[in-house]
Protein backbone atom coordinates (compact mmCIF):
# COMPACT_ATOMS: atom_id res chain seq x y z
CA UNK A 1 0.00 0.00 0.00
CA UNK A 2 1.23 3.30 -0.95
CA UNK A 3 1.97 6.08 1.99
CA UNK A 4 -0.53 8.55 0.69
CA UNK A 5 -2.88 6.06 0.44
CA UNK A 6 -2.54 4.56 4.38
CA UNK A 7 -2.77 8.17 5.82
CA UNK A 8 -5.96 8.99 3.74
CA UNK A 9 -7.12 5.30 5.29
CA UNK A 10 -6.15 6.72 9.13
CA UNK A 11 -7.45 10.56 8.19
CA UNK A 12 -11.31 8.47 7.13
CA UNK A 13 -11.08 6.14 9.96
CA UNK A 14 -10.02 8.82 12.45
CA UNK A 15 -13.01 10.84 11.00
CA UNK A 16 -15.88 8.28 11.57
CA UNK A 17 -14.20 7.83 14.77
CA UNK A 18 -14.84 11.56 15.55
CA UNK A 19 -18.13 12.07 13.86
CA UNK A 20 -19.25 8.69 15.66
CA UNK A 21 -18.21 10.40 19.35
CA UNK A 22 -19.27 13.41 18.52
CA UNK A 23 -21.35 15.47 21.56
CA UNK A 24 -24.75 14.81 21.54
CA UNK A 25 -27.96 17.00 22.16
CA UNK A 26 -29.46 15.62 25.44
CA UNK A 27 -31.93 18.55 25.57
CA UNK A 28 -32.92 17.51 21.64
CA UNK A 29 -32.82 13.77 22.35
CA UNK A 30 -34.74 14.40 25.46
CA UNK A 31 -37.92 16.26 24.16
CA UNK A 32 -37.46 14.34 21.30
CA UNK A 33 -38.40 11.26 22.98
CA UNK A 34 -40.38 12.64 25.16
CA UNK A 35 -42.45 13.28 21.56
CA UNK A 36 -42.08 10.19 20.07
CA UNK A 37 -40.94 7.39 22.02
CA UNK A 38 -42.22 7.51 25.69
CA UNK A 39 -45.74 6.41 24.76
CA UNK A 40 -44.32 2.92 23.61
CA UNK A 41 -41.14 2.97 25.78
CA UNK A 42 -42.14 3.92 29.33
CA UNK A 43 -40.79 7.58 30.41
CA UNK A 44 -38.97 5.55 32.83
CA UNK A 45 -37.35 3.04 29.52
CA UNK A 46 -39.62 0.52 30.79
CA UNK A 47 -41.45 -0.75 27.86
CA UNK A 48 -45.67 -0.04 27.78
CA UNK A 49 -46.42 -2.48 25.35
CA UNK A 50 -45.23 -6.37 25.94
CA UNK A 51 -42.35 -7.52 24.17
CA UNK A 52 -40.69 -4.02 23.38
CA UNK A 53 -37.24 -3.48 24.74
CA UNK A 54 -36.39 -2.14 28.62
CA UNK A 55 -33.61 0.44 28.29
CA UNK A 56 -33.02 -0.24 31.81
CA UNK A 57 -32.11 -3.99 31.62
CA UNK A 58 -27.72 -4.46 31.22
CA UNK A 59 -29.25 -7.32 28.30
CA UNK A 60 -31.28 -5.13 26.36
CA UNK A 61 -30.92 -3.14 23.38
CA UNK A 62 -28.55 -0.96 24.75
CA UNK A 63 -25.58 -3.25 24.82
CA UNK A 64 -25.53 -3.28 20.96
CA UNK A 65 -23.80 -0.25 19.08
CA UNK A 66 -25.20 3.12 17.93
CA UNK A 67 -25.01 2.25 14.29
CA UNK A 68 -27.25 -0.92 14.46
CA UNK A 69 -29.59 0.77 17.03
CA UNK A 70 -29.74 4.21 14.44
CA UNK A 71 -30.22 1.62 11.81
CA UNK A 72 -33.09 0.07 13.98
CA UNK A 73 -34.41 3.05 14.65
CA UNK A 74 -34.42 4.65 10.92
CA UNK A 75 -36.22 1.36 9.34
CA UNK A 76 -38.37 0.38 12.01
CA UNK A 77 -38.01 -2.97 14.15
CA UNK A 78 -40.46 -5.84 14.17
CA UNK A 79 -39.51 -8.01 17.24
CA UNK A 80 -40.42 -11.26 17.98
CA UNK A 81 -42.62 -11.54 20.65
CA UNK A 82 -43.54 -8.36 20.80
CA UNK A 83 -47.68 -7.00 20.56
CA UNK A 84 -46.70 -4.34 18.03
CA UNK A 85 -44.15 -3.49 15.82
CA UNK A 86 -41.91 0.01 15.82
CA UNK A 87 -42.43 2.42 12.76
CA UNK A 88 -39.63 3.17 10.93
CA UNK A 89 -38.70 7.07 12.77
CA UNK A 90 -41.46 5.55 15.39
CA UNK A 91 -43.49 6.89 13.42
CA UNK A 92 -42.48 10.41 13.42
CA UNK A 93 -41.38 11.41 9.90
CA UNK A 94 -39.67 14.29 11.04
CA UNK A 95 -37.27 12.68 12.74
CA UNK A 96 -33.61 13.32 11.53
CA UNK A 97 -31.21 10.91 11.68
CA UNK A 98 -29.25 13.85 14.07
CA UNK A 99 -32.19 13.98 16.15
CA UNK A 100 -32.21 9.51 16.26
CA UNK A 101 -28.08 10.21 17.75
CA UNK A 102 -29.14 12.27 20.18
CA UNK A 103 -32.48 10.22 21.48
CA UNK A 104 -29.94 7.12 21.68
CA UNK A 105 -27.80 9.36 24.11
CA UNK A 106 -30.31 10.75 26.38
CA UNK A 107 -32.01 7.30 26.13
CA UNK A 108 -28.22 5.56 27.21
CA UNK A 109 -27.28 8.31 29.92
CA UNK A 110 -30.98 8.81 31.04
CA UNK A 111 -32.03 4.65 31.51
CA UNK A 112 -28.82 2.37 30.90
CA UNK A 113 -28.23 -0.41 33.44
CA UNK A 114 -30.47 1.25 35.75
Amino acid sequence: MKKQTAISLIVISAFSVAAQAAPRDLANGKEKYEETCIACHGENGKPTIPGLPDFTSRTGPLKKGNSALVKSVMEGVDRPGADMAMPPLGGNPDLTEDDVRDILSYIRKTFKGK
